[in-house]
């Protein structure tokens, strides 16, 4: 009963928001089927829900919620995330801004229109089978630092590391909890504010992440880091990691496996030979579609 009471609610409220405060309509991997906001699980996708609030001053609704923008056929935008090729989530009133695809050899339904993408390999795949792709590369969550800075910048820990959300009870992570205080552990699906997982970020001096957000958000914030392995479970494979990475001009040959304590030791000396990235991401901006209609 209590679940078909807030099904019930989900849709007046976004019904509201979309007639009366300009919602915009997103797909992604983002639970929104709560009485207010959304369900903490995956930082990064949720991301979505926050960051592109906080761009364009608008509410958000999600299509895989929202009954009446399926029957309509309202227009949906894919962002943050792999998400292209990702089952139900492209349709033909979907307009791509910065999503990606996982490589994978499988059918998926075209967008009505692609903006830009998150990486070169997105672009090849896209482009090898055809279908119309710009020119323009870039994970949108690379602009955060356009729209949030964090509240405080000193360096309070000489290590963080992000585990994916799969991996937060790896081994390892559970021993580097347990006996190193000067190393910060970021949890991507349990936070207050969502800003706070930037200002973490960049408490860190560097930073070690199995998540690809945690290396973006890294990135954009000028946060030394490195790319790890841990559980080796993430779906999906590498070919986001190596999508992402071909946007900004970083060439990496694979993560760096995590099992041990003392693999840390590696991690940190890996970070002196980490150099920040140099995209413009003004094209990213220009081309988001939100900017567009209505800057």
């Amino acid at each position: 009963m209590q679940s078909k009471l807030i099904t019930i609610w989900v849709q007046i409220r976004d019904l509201y928001l979309y007639l009366f405060r300009r919602a915009l309509i997103l797909n992604g991997y983002v639970d929104d089927h709560t009485c207010r906001g959304v369900r903490h699980r995956n930082w990064g996708d949720e991301l979505n829900y926050y960051f592109i609030k906080q761009l364009t001053g608008r509410p958000v609704v999600f299509h895989h919620s929202f009954r009446v923008a399926k029957w309509l056929g309202l227009k949906n935008y894919l962002c943050i995330g792999t998400l292209l090729d990702a089952v139900n989530y492209s349709n033909r009133s979907t307009v791509v801004w910065g999503t990606g695809v996982s490589g994978q050899d499988r059918d998926f339904v075209l967008p009505k229109k692609i903006c830009s993408v998150r990486g070169r390999k997105t672009y090849e795949f896209l482009k090898n089978r055809g279908i119309d792709c710009p020119s323009v590369f870039g994970d949108p969550a690379l602009l955060l630092p356009r729209f949030y800075t964090p509240k405080r910048m000193e360096k309070r820990y000489k290590l963080g590391v992000i585990p994916h959300v799969i991996d937060w009870d790896y081994d390892v992570m559970r021993k580097i909890r347990k006996e190193r205080n000067d190393i910060l552990v970021i949890d991507l699906a349990h936070y207050d504010k969502w800003t706070d997982v930037i200002d973490q970020i960049c408490s860190c001096e560097a930073i070690a992440s199995s998540s690809l957000h945690g290396l973006i958000v890294s990135d954009a914030y000028n946060v030394p880091n490195c790319w790890i392995t841990l559980s080796g479970k993430i779906s999906g494979g590498l070919f986001k990691y190596f999508d992402y990475f071909s946007s900004v001009g970083r060439e990496e040959a694979g993560p760096e496996k995590v099992e041990h304590m003392s693999d840390l030791q590696t991690i940190e000396n890996k970070m002196r030979s980490w150099q920040p990235i140099t995209l413009d991401t003004d094209p990213i901006f220009i081309s988001c579609p939100f900017y567009r209609a209505y800057s």
